[in-house]
């Protein structure tokens, strides 16, 4: 009695476990279908993680056998500070966008430049007859634009004197011209003073070549400054649409 209610205890035991691992399986099932997943893909995956080869340059990298030879080569040029393949450094992010509206910054781009410095080749063989025509041609373009620039030059200086003496008026005008009677009493002060007076002024009044010389560059200046006010007038009154006379 003692061995069947033993082996009856057992083959409950074994049909307990039984149902317990359908019920396993079953939430085994669901649980993948809800993950879209099938039984047979996983273990083909657990078959390709068990066959997952490890990286000598990176621990953390676990590489499928097939691929195995390409990664290498690319972490062993990753690890000794090559990231690329080519055996060439990534370009660096252009910069050009922070200068687009400098004036005084000149992006050079390497296509550009091949472009520019591309030379045409002509003809390989030029007759006398065609060089000579083909210098002809260049010194006539020289010389009308040596006569181009020398008209310039005529227009610019033909009513100088015109200017300067307008100029002149300006000085006049700005700094204010002393009369005779004004004249004629600094003289007369003059001469009221001490002879011992007048020593010491012609001392003091005794300029060196580099005070001279800042004077002279002093007056220039001023000139130029009247010149650049004059043209600006003139700039002025050029721009000032005319009069209509309304009836």
């Amino acid at each position: 009695m003692s061995v069947e209610n033993s082996s009856q205890s057992r083959l409950n035991q074994i049909e307990a476990y039984e149902t317990q691992l359908k019920e396993y399986n079953k939430h085994f099932e669901n649980l993948l279908n809800e993950l879209s997943l099938d039984l047979e893909n996983v273990k083909i995956q657990q078959q390709e993680i068990k066959s997952l080869v490890n990286c000598p340059f990176n621990p953390a990298h676990k590489v499928p056998s097939k691929s195995f030879g390409r990664h290498f080569r690319k972490c062993e040029l990753k690890f000794h500070g090559i990231h690329n393949e080519l055996g060439r450094r990534k370009k660096l992010p252009s910069s050009n966008f922070f200068y687009q509206n400098s004036p005084s910054v000149i992006s050079l781009n390497k296509e550009e430049l091949q472009q520019i410095s591309e030379i045409k080749e002509g003809p390989l063989s030029l007759t006398v007859d065609q060089r000579l025509q083909k210098y002809e041609k260049e010194i006539g373009m020289c010389d009308q634009i040596r006569e181009q620039h020398q008209q310039q030059k005529k227009d610019i200086y033909q009513n100088f004197d015109q200017v300067w003496e307008a100029i002149q008026k300006m000085k006049e005008q700005s700094q204010g011209q002393k009369t005779r009677e004004e004249l004629l009493a600094e003289q007369r002060d003059y001469k009221r003073r001490r002879k011992s007076y007048r020593a010491k002024n012609i001392k003091i009044t005794q300029r060196t070549p580099t005070q001279v010389h800042r004077d002279i560059i002093a007056a220039y200046m001023e000139d130029f400054k009247l010149l650049a006010q004059f043209e600006a007038s003139q700039q002025d009154q050029i721009e000032l649409p005319p009069n209509t006379s309304h009836r």
